[in-house]
């Protein structure tokens, strides 16, 4: 943790001063300026909208009765673009934009599973209260039919409509 910090506080700012310097020696402090702007705001729009893209990938996953793990992954790694994006800086801008293309988090999500995987002792336990109507978890399909149930006391064979549930 102590290491994380030392590179938050100390390396990144020095970095960025540096790129800084750089670049405000090639294009002079106006236009440098206006491009740090000019990447917040591009990286605004589009962690929203790779934000949107997320949230549906959520809701879609757990339509389908599914845990939303890597959509949630996904959302973690927007989260962290857009703090990148935010923070004045060409280096943190570059990693920012990285992160917003899926494929490359894709490729560190994966990369960071192999290494947490190995720590991670996962349960399943399933209910039958869970399962109804659902025909995508274990306990069956619920059949709603229509019963027809013959009074034969009557004599005359008279039908008395009823509705029956079967679980099969």
């Amino acid at each position: 943790m102590r290491f994380f910090l030392f590179l938050a506080f100390v390396v990144v700012p020095i970095v960025e001063i540096a790129v800084f310097l750089q670049v405000g020696s090639y294009i002079g402090v106006p236009a440098t300026l206006g491009l740090i702007i000019l990447t917040a705001i591009a990286g605004t729009m589009l962690v929203r909208s790779q934000g949107i893209d997320v949230i549906r990938k959520v809701q879609d996953s757990t339509n389908r009765g599914e845990m939303p793990v890597a959509a949630l992954a996904q959302g973690l790694f927007v989260l962290i673009a857009g703090v990148l994006l935010l923070t004045p800086g060409f280096a943190t801008d570059t990693l920012g934009f990285a992160l917003l293309i899926p494929p490359v988090r894709e490729l560190i999500g994966a990369k960071l599973w192999k290494l947490i995987e190995p720590n991670v002792v996962t349960s399943t336990q399933w209910s039958s209260t869970h399962t109804r109507g659902n025909p995508n978890r274990p306990g069956g399909t619920v059949i709603d039919i229509e019963a027809v149930e013959i009074d034969e006391t009557a004599g005359n064979g008279a039908e008395k409509p009823g509705k029956t549930r079967r679980n099969q």
